[in-house]
């Protein structure tokens, strides 16, 4: 919550950004702040509000000290630098999020209901029944892999949530067994055929497809 706070700020989303990109004083922040805004002048104490602000969050820190002008003083100001490259903020624990949610019955029937509206020309209910135990099993596979998959992407240190979503998938997958790797795509391909064959014989019967 203090990390949205921090950032529900225009002035505060700039600092942090120019943080990310070298360290900065308080004087220097001002400076830019006042580009920012077509040199409008910034007062030190505005500055210094929003860095205790953002520093409260854990979205900054104090990162050591120089001398205030050429050096030839001994007052010392205060430098800051952004915690890290990239922040993500999440409403829970990602481990505890599931990647896939198990498909049974109720959902397929409410996957289906979206294919009939796209035209697709769909099989009979015991076909159906088939088609949502393959989609089940092909996910239980899947998620054989996942706690691997979880582990191995621990290794690394920042990653943006797109690319560990699509990271995890994949390594859900290849990380099978080669007996469970060669089901899982045995599964995946019956599935997608008979989903593909079920469009191409519905398209253009639906007149609501174009």
């Amino acid at each position: 919550m203090d990390a949205v706070h921090a950032l529900n700020e225009e002035s505060r989303r700039q600092i942090l950004h120019a943080l990310r990109a070298k360290r900065m004083s308080t004087s220097e922040l001002c400076d830019f702040l006042g580009r920012q805004e077509n040199q409008k002048e910034i007062k030190p104490q505005t500055v210094r509000y929003h860095l205790k602000e953002l520093k409260k969050a854990g979205l900054i820190e104090q990162d050591g000290h120089e001398p205030v002008g050429n050096g030839s003083t001994h007052i010392m100001k205060k430098l800051w630098r952004a915690t890290a490259e990239n922040i993500f903020i999440a409403t829970g624990d990602m481990n505890n999020l599931p990647e896939r949610y198990p498909l049974d019955m109720d959902r397929l029937l409410d996957i289906v209901g979206v294919m009939k509206n796209l035209g697709f020309d769909l099989p009979t209910d015991d076909s159906t029944q088939q088609l949502a135990d393959d989609f089940s099993e092909r996910d239980r596979y899947a998620n054989k892999g996942s706690e691997g998959a979880k582990n191995t992407l621990k290794e690394v240190a920042e990653i943006d949530p797109a690319v560990y979503a699509r990271m995890y998938r994949i390594l859900s997958v290849i990380q099978l067994e080669d007996g469970d790797y060669k089901r899982y795509w045995e599964l995946n391909r019956s599935v997608t055929d008979r989903l593909r064959e079920a469009y191409s014989k519905g398209v253009g019967k639906n007149p609501e497809v174009y």
